[in-house]
């Protein structure tokens, strides 16, 4: 896996209607057929409804120019450790491709 795009920042319209601001890390494969995002600044509540959202802005912003339009997708969104954890957490995103 190859870096694309590090902490590149998108804004996004979440599923109540608000403008959010989020930062994306983007991975391909050598020959570009997988991909991993990596989602960072995605809000605690309702994460996989925001995180969606997000993804779909980035399906019309930057991917498109960033990946193969065959490429398979995996989506992760980091959350920031919560008050009783001690390090961050993931949440992947199911049929994100």
């Amino acid at each position: 896996m190859q870096l694309l795009r590090r902490r590149h920042q998108f804004e996004y319209r979440d599923h109540r209607g608000i403008d959010r601001a989020g930062v994306v890390d983007v991975w391909a494969s050598e020959g570009g057929e997988r991909a991993v995002l990596v989602l960072r600044g995605i809000g605690l509540v309702d994460t996989a409804e925001q995180a969606r959202k997000a993804l779909l802005t980035l399906n019309y912003t930057c991917l498109p120019y960033l990946l193969r339009p065959d490429a398979r997708l995996a989506v992760l969104v980091l959350r920031p450790p919560g008050t009783d954890a001690a390090k961050a957490r993931a949440l992947v995103l199911p049929l994100s491709a």
